[in-house]
């Protein structure tokens, strides 16, 4: 008797940790996958955007004003706004559509600022070799 007391619970244990093996797998398998859409707008925007022409503002404004320009030019591309491409928001609905736009926007507006400085500062630089070689 005490045998087939040990036997079944032996069965019962080995059923048990097979369902908790498989278990998992399974509802992880059958579950859809989440979109986080705002990393997705960021995909988009990094696809779309380069930043080039805040490359040549921020060269121009730090070879013709310096620091100022650089300053005044920073501020300039901080308060806009990226627009995002409407046929990439045409099949999301509100609440996906906002986290589409902001991840875009973030994105440009960090390659945006990005892009200025680097070219602001080439600019600057350039003036100041230009000011230093032309004062000799």
């Amino acid at each position: 008797m005490f045998f087939d007391q040990t036997r079944i619970l032996t069965r019962v244990i080995s059923v048990v940790l097979i369902f908790s093996l498989i278990l998992p797998t399974a509802t992880a398998f059958g579950q859809e996958a989440t979109v986080d859409y705002y990393y997705e707008g960021q995909a988009a925007a990094q696809r779309d955007y380069t930043g080039g022409g805040a490359v040549v503002g921020g060269l121009a404004a730090g070879f013709l004003l310096g620091l100022i320009g650089w300053g005044l030019g920073y501020l300039i591309v901080s308060s806009q706004d990226g627009d995002v491409p409407k046929d990439l928001t045409t099949n999301l609905n509100t609440t996906q559509r906002m986290r589409f736009e902001q991840g875009y926007k973030d994105y440009v507006m960090r390659t945006k600022k990005g892009k200025f400085n680097l070219g602001a500062g080439i600019g600057t630089i350039g003036a100041v070799l230009f000011v230093m070689s032309s004062s000799e």
